[in-house]
């Protein structure tokens, strides 16, 4: 690669950046019931984030584009802090909702990370450099919902303050550690990087870029329909308390870094992009019908296993393609239009898996979301050249 320093760098940054967001995740749902929110509003608190994930990740781009990835990084981290902050001093629904709104909008900058990596790979290794910034989400899924399960028996506040602490840590990294790839004094000046929405459909427009958006939408719809209710699911089911669903989502994260670190980089040597993409989804549907007849915790372990195999293979290989037709000072803009759309995918899966396990029964949602994976299976296999 380019530049292994700099991949090693983003690498940490984004590992420590995704500790803090492990450390809350599964916890939310059950400082939700706290202020006795139903699971239609558990949803909504997810699909709230998502919401305006949706609508910073492009702007968020766009202007790294034009300023420079870092010093959107650091301001964007420095919302995350003061979301975290937020949420361990709320006393009800509302200021919860609103930390959520806060660390949603700088929650954007995962784009901005991705075009940082964009920027100091090669099209031939961006696959495994997106992959490394997998590895890095894997990373702060294994120690962050750990961490947070054993802090939560302290208060469900403490593991926001520690986020909090992670994210300032987080701001500290990038300053000192992280140089700017971006020739900010050319950007400015030329028109390829102004803002513009004519810019962001003409994004849409692109092939293959326009149809690699529509995959990472519904993928992330499955998933996020999934995820939205899983903690409920494992609490009805087998009686788990935070710190059960801790540890599995260590388990996945474990996994998640296994698969990006070992087996991504052989597999895109092997084979090519578009088969790759195929079969993650294949992985990913086996591991949502399966968590819905897991008869037993262990069992469950099983059923997870497919999860992070799948989003190992597709997540790296989306992104990596989706820049792959578009010149550099476009990174950040088309990596955020992609993240946008799976923002968007994160707003509709959790309101559905909320109502489909209030309405439906606890089971339903998994079963939409693997029907989700496999027509988006057929859908990719006769459009993609």
């Amino acid at each position: 690669m380019k530049n292994k320093r700099s991949l090693i760098t983003i690498f940490l940054v984004v590992f420590i950046d995704l500790l803090g967001f492990g450390l809350i995740l599964p916890l939310l749902p059950y400082i939700a019931e706290r202020f006795e929110a139903s699971p239609l509003q558990i949803g909504l608190l997810t699909a709230v984030y998502s919401f305006f994930q949706l609508v910073a990740s492009p702007i968020l781009g766009r202007l790294s584009d034009r300023y420079g990835r870092k010093k959107l990084l650091i301001i964007s981290q420095l919302g995350s802090a003061f979301g975290y902050l937020l949420l361990g001093l709320a006393g009800n629904l509302p200021l919860l909702f609103l930390s959520r709104i806060i660390d949603g909008i700088t929650g954007g900058n995962i784009s901005i990370a991705q075009a940082y990596i964009a920027d100091v790979t090669t099209k031939k290794n961006r696959a495994q450099g997106m992959g490394l910034m997998g590895a890095a989400f894997g990373l702060g899924f294994i120690f962050g919902p750990a961490i947070g399960g054993a802090l939560s028996k302290i208060s469900y506040s403490t593991p926001a303050y520690f986020a909090t602490a992670v994210s300032l840590l987080t701001v500290l990294t990038t300053i000192f550690f992280l140089k700017e790839t971006v020739n900010t004094k050319a950007a400015i000046k030329s028109p390829r990087t102004k803002f513009s929405l004519d810019e962001f459909k003409r994004v849409l427009s692109l092939y293959p870029i326009g149809l690699l958006i529509v995959v990472f939408f519904l993928t992330n719809a499955s998933f996020s329909t999934m995820q939205g209710t899983f903690a409920l699911w494992t609490q009805e089911t087998f009686n788990f308390a935070p710190v059960n669903n801790g540890w599995l989502f260590t388990y996945i994260g474990v996994l998640a870094v296994l698969f990006q670190l070992r087996l991504l980089p052989f597999v895109t040597k092997k084979f090519h992009e578009k088969t790759i993409l195929l079969w993650s989804l294949v992985f990913m549907a086996i591991g949502m019908f399966l968590i819905p007849l897991s008869f037993s915790p262990d069992f469950l372990y099983v059923a997870l296993f497919f999860m992070p195999l799948g989003q190992a293979l597709a997540m790296p290989t989306v992104q990596a393609m989706a820049t792959e037709n578009v010149p550099p000072e476009e990174y950040g803009e088309t990596l955020g239009v992609m993240q946008a759309a799976g923002s968007f995918g994160r707003i509709v899966g959790p309101i559905i898996g909320g109502e489909m396990f209030q309405v439906m029964g606890k089971d339903s949602a998994f079963y939409f979301a693997g029907a989700i994976l496999i027509f988006t299976l057929v859908y990719l296999k006769y459009k993609l050249k």
